[in-house]
């Protein structure tokens, strides 16, 4: 495994635009409107005293076209007690069940927030699974949960609030890989294994580095764990990234968790412009990686040559 480290006033100018767009979106920018953007569903009922120690579900429609559901949820009578768990459940499947613990969770396809299972999100009936461990027999309480489809913040950024608001030099590494890929280190016992995610981001952390973008070649599957460890890894921005490694030349693309198809360039007739069309529809933005490396056995697409010339009027914003 190997851990770089960029001065933000050393990078090149493409690297800094980078740095200067996720540290305005997670660092010191004001809040992006999925902030605080009205629910698309709001779910409000009563749990009565006589139900201690029951279970019940409120449904709730999900239209075509979803790919993350987030759930706020509050309930009042804490301060007497009153305990309500959460749960929730697709038209198909258990979801997961975070207890008492989280008033706040979003899952998607390729993520989900702790106790929650990531995967396709299917239109249909869901349901929140309720239940009430405790409740006295006299008092009443009352639940809201705030339902948001398609969160822009949640598909960009694994925290809702930034980790710091300074101004000042920010370390870190914008490209890196670990288990989810090609990125290994040594085991206990001094073998070269793939990588634990979280080994990975404990040295970034003993390093002092301050964000670093997991850019796994063509997977997704690094975002689940990364939501879980961005908690505590609360003095370290993780940077949702990933190592689009096409025949014809390798680029990351930062701020995007749904899927984009690696395989577009030279396939089905889609070409390297309509990928980056793609990419900033979604909210990202790319970066060429190791564009003078030579193409060969040793390192395979690695060489910058896509099929069709690259449209340079992609990058004006």
């Amino acid at each position: 495994m190997s851990i770089g480290s960029t001065s933000f006033k050393e990078a090149p100018l493409k690297i800094r635009i980078v740095l200067a767009f996720f540290f305005f979106l997670s660092i010191g920018g004001p809040p992006l409107p999925a902030q605080t953007a009205r629910p698309d569903i709001v779910l409000e009922g009563k749990v009565a005293g006589t139900q201690n120690k029951t279970y019940f579900e409120v449904s709730f429609d999900v239209p075509a076209g979803i790919h993350r559901i987030s759930v706020d949820f509050s309930y009042s009578g804490k301060e007497r007690k009153t305990a309500l768990d959460l749960g929730i459940a697709d038209p198909e499947r258990f979801r997961g069940n975070s207890g008492g613990n989280k008033t706040h969770f979003t899952l998607s396809e390729s993520d989900a927030t702790s106790s929650y299972l990531p995967g396709p999100i299917p239109a249909g009936k869901w349901k929140l699974l309720i239940s009430v461990p405790n409740i006295r027999a006299s008092e009443d309480s009352t639940y809201r949960a705030e339902i948001r489809f398609n969160s822009k913040l949640e598909d960009q950024s694994f925290t809702s609030s930034p980790l710091e608001t300074g101004k000042r030099w920010y370390r870190g590494d914008l490209h890196m890989h670990d288990a989810h890929s090609d990125g290994g280190c040594a085991s206990q016992s001094g073998v070269s294994v793939p990588c634990p995610l979280f080994f990975t981001a404990q040295t970034a952390a003993s390093r002092g580095l301050d964000f670093i973008a997991v850019t796994d070649h063509n997977a997704m599957s690094q975002y689940n764990a990364m939501r879980e460890l961005q908690p505590y890894f609360d003095r370290l921005l993780l940077i949702s990234g990933r190592e689009m490694t096409t025949f014809w030349g390798h680029f990351n693309i930062f701020g995007v968790t749904e899927y984009i198809d690696y395989r577009a360039v030279a396939h089905d007739g889609r070409d390297i412009n309509q990928i980056l069309r793609e990419v900033r529809a979604k909210g990202g933005i790319a970066s060429i990686n190791h564009a003078d490396s030579p193409g060969s056995e040793f390192c395979m697409g690695c060489a910058w040559e896509p099929p069709t010339p690259v449209d340079m009027s992609l990058d004006r914003r």
